[in-house]
């Protein structure tokens, strides 16, 4: 037993003898602790275009629920739920027979009234009939007239059509069933472009106007980003949110977006701003607080910054550095504040 304990003793002098030895190194001459070879960049100043991001929901270009215009059975349903449709392309079909007869009729009354005004008129030119005889005949013509036209359109609306391009996003009638005049039977949209709508704080009212350009994220599409423009403006503020509405025109060509997603914008201001900068791998974070390391004096001198986005691959800095000064870009997470370091050239 006491055998054991002691070999238990002895690896734990070891291992503890084995993580002195990992610690910092020492110059074999000097007895210093040995630089670390790091690699620089300069803290830059570069233009960066404002950009502000908000959240909003996607919604049909344009829609509509199209009705039915005249009374009668159904019967052709050539397009269903998700079809994509043209404009002008058929929905469905009414029986025509009823309305082919009344257009046949209302034709024949028009041919019967065209032909007595033209006799009454060549009377009345003879002196033969009164011109209140020839007026009640051309009264009787624009009757017979209103009621042809009335009953050809009639039966031209026994064919529903779409009145733009989009899809078909609910069926509201059948096949074979009775419908009356009024009667829903589609709800359209329109999916390319598609609509955001979107508030945007009240500090930001002076930054955002009409046609600046606008990307669009969704949770279904999180590698794409899908380029719009700003339509619309609200122009007053809400009481209650503090923030103004806005609509941006976003591009759908490839029907990657559906309605009603949720979605999160970066809008594109025409505001540029100069800010510095410094490459991405300078930077690491301790404790949730953003930190970058200076060359100075040859050690490495530790940096709390404070970020205000990142553009490519570079971090843009609020606070903490200077325009010229060095930063470390290699090994930063194997340095400590005062550690000696060497810049090796690249």
């Amino acid at each position: 037993m006491k055998k054991n304990i002691y070999l238990v003793s002895a690896l734990v002098l070891l291992v503890f003898a084995a993580g002195l030895g990992c610690g910092n190194k020492k110059d074999a001459t000097t007895g210093q602790e040995a630089a670390q070879s790091v690699a620089v960049a300069p803290v830059t100043t570069e233009p960066v275009e404002r950009r502000i991001d908000i959240t909003g929901t996607l919604a049909p270009w344009e829609e509509a629920t199209v009705s039915i215009e005249v009374d009668g059975r159904l019967t052709e349903l050539p397009v269903d739920l998700g079809d994509q449709v043209k404009k002008g392309d058929v929905l469905c079909r009414i029986m025509p027979v009823e309305y082919e007869w009344k257009k046949t009729q209302a034709e024949a009354d028009l041919m019967k009234a065209e032909s007595d005004y033209k006799r009454v008129q060549k009377l009345h030119a003879d002196n033969v009939v009164a011109k209140d005889q020839m007026d009640e005949n051309r009264r009787k013509l624009d009757v017979a007239s209103a009621a042809a036209d009335l009953a050809r359109k009639k039966l031209a609306d026994t064919v529903l059509r779409a009145p733009f391009d989009g899809a078909v996003g609910k069926r509201l009638v059948n096949s074979g069933e009775y419908v009356r005049s009024g009667s829903a039977a589609f709800y359209l949209v329109r999916l390319n472009p598609i609509k955001f709508r979107g508030d945007v704080p009240e500090r930001y009212s002076g930054d955002v106007h009409k046609d600046d350009h606008v990307l669009a994220y969704t949770d279904a599409g999180r590698d794409y980003s899908f380029p719009g423009t700003i339509v619309r403006v609200g122009p007053s503020v809400a009481s209650d949110s503090r923030s103004f509405s806005v609509e941006a025109e976003i591009d759908n060509s490839e029907n990657k977006i559906k309605p009603g997603s949720f979605a999160r914008v970066s809008i594109l201001t025409q505001k540029v701003d100069t800010m510095l900068t410094v490459p991405e791998t300078a930077v690491t974070t301790f404790a949730g607080t953003p930190r970058v390391f200076v060359a100075k004096d040859g050690k490495a001198v530790e940096r709390v910054i404070e970020k205000a986005g990142k553009m490519r691959d570079r971090v843009l800095v609020a606070k903490g550095l200077a325009e010229g000064e060095q930063v470390v870009t290699t090994g930063v997470e194997l340095l400590t504040d005062g550690k000696p370091i060497t810049i090796r050239k690249e």
